[in-house]
């Protein structure tokens, strides 16, 4: 497995950036693709340092894409244009670095906590770029308390400069055509704080039958629980792709 970290200026954040990629090398271009987000208080580096992801991806040919997302919550603010640099200019950069299948079909984008949020709403809002989207953990609901959040120091510069309903997976979900809807799989731990917002967005797509797998495990907001569940993301994108 090579690991690689490439550092560059990204025109849309109009600063420098980080990216960590595996490649397995023993896969054969042209390579499907999964982008994974990090959490709130994370980086580009946290999947590798926290998980034993390089491990798990020996066994399929995707490229692992890892970007730093800051505290931007993947959404375009004040904070930075973090929905545009993943969407327009990363995905083209990486198109244009390696030989990849650029069908939606193989692009597949997930994460975990503030990244699940960000992998549903980019997935359900882009839906002609990524093809299934996996959430560990997620803060799903986020648009809908982001006005009471008191814990976190981005929440009021995110409030007062987002579109929240076109930013919130709950209407994505609805909106996105039935005929390019991606495929959904999101998982939470019982103990987790997030529980109930994963039950409430696993209610609205049941209530509205749109096809998703949802699975409720014994954990917590913890990295025991996502190194051990990024493996069943691993599976239901190679499923989704049909590799």
């Amino acid at each position: 497995m090579a690991v690689l970290t490439v550092e560059f200026r990204s025109e849309v954040l109009t600063k420098a950036t980080k990216v960590k990629i595996l490649v397995n090398q023993s896969a054969k271009p042209p390579y499907p693709s999964f982008y994974l987000l990090h959490g709130l208080s994370d980086d580009e580096s946290i999947w590798t340092r926290h998980t034993s992801i390089e491990r798990y991806a020996w066994a399929y040919p995707f490229l692992i894409v890892m970007p730093d997302g800051g505290r931007g919550w993947y959404s375009d603010t004040r904070l930075g244009n973090y929905e545009s640099y993943i969407v327009k200019e990363l995905v083209a950069f990486v198109d244009g670095l390696f030989p990849t299948r650029k069908q939606a079909q193989y692009r597949a984008i997930g994460g975990l906590s503030m990244g699940g949020y960000g992998a549903l709403k980019l997935g359900l809002k882009y839906p002609r770029v990524f093809g299934s989207i996996s959430a560990h953990s997620s803060a799903v609901g986020f648009m809908r308390w982001v006005d009471k959040d008191t814990t976190i120091p981005e929440a009021p510069l995110v409030a007062d400069s987002i579109d929240k309903a076109a930013n919130d997976p709950y209407e994505l979900a609805l909106s996105c055509p039935e005929k390019q809807r991606p495929h959904i799989y999101f998982d939470c731990g019982r103990s987790d704080f997030l529980y109930e917002d994963n039950q409430h967005f696993d209610a609205l797509l049941r209530k509205n039958k749109i096809p998703h797998t949802y699975h409720r495990f014994d954990g917590a907001h913890e990295w025991s629980y996502w190194d051990t569940h990024i493996q069943d993301a691993l599976k239901f994108h190679a499923k989704a792709m049909e590799l």
